[in-house]
């Protein structure tokens, strides 16, 4: 049995409309990905339960401009965005900011159903921000965990996240709190306003 060759090159001169979107909108270029799995043998949730595609599978099927499959994956809307991809990235691809990029543009195709666990995120992330000033991992994981009633995924990942050193236990202590509750709010007034218009 020989493997199939795939012309990355072809595929993104036929698909580079999605790639390019994915790259404006993360800020990271896809194709430096050479598939060598980093990602997904570090991610603490790669093995729960719902996460349907493998980071670097994720990674491999926007490089060949499958923008619907990708779009409707799991996988997407699993990852907690604690950047540990983003750190075992040998090519320096930020793989948690195209993660959120695919989720944004998930959402606004309405290809998914993420609104009230979006909803609840968004709330949930500001809350999180304007409190302790930055973000509270383990408060936000389980509060979260308990509001959408995905309680299996945090008894999945969670004990093996907080051992891998990913998620601090306690709220984080930072100076300036109040200046980043201020900027909070003020992203909150902007958001109303446009939702407004």
């Amino acid at each position: 049995m020989s493997a199939e060759v795939i012309n990355l090159s072809q595929l993104q001169n036929d698909h580079g409309d999605f790639v390019e979107r994915v790259r404006k909108m993360s800020g990271q270029d896809v194709r430096k990905c050479y598939q060598c799995g980093k990602c997904s043998a570090g991610c603490p949730v790669h093995n729960c339960e719902g996460m349907d595609v493998s980071p670097n599978r994720i990674m491999r099927m926007v490089q060949m401009g499958m923008e619907e499959d990708v779009l409707r994956t799991k996988t997407i809307w699993i990852c907690v965005l604690c950047s540990t991809c983003t750190a075992r990235c040998p090519r320096d691809i930020d793989i948690a900011r195209v993660m959120d990029a695919l989720r944004i543009m998930s959402f606004e195709r309405k290809i998914t159903e993420p609104a009230k666990t979006a909803n609840i995120f968004h709330e949930m992330f500001m809350n999180n921000i304007k409190k302790y000033g930055r973000m509270y991992e383990f408060g936000f994981a389980v509060g979260y965990t308990m509001k959408t009633g995905y309680m299996l995924n945090l008894l999945d990942v969670g004990p093996a996240t907080l051992l891998k050193g990913n998620l601090a236990f306690f709220p984080p202590h930072m100076k300036n709190s109040s200046q980043i509750r201020e900027i909070a709010e003020n992203v909150e007034k902007i958001e109303r306003m446009e939702g407004e218009h």
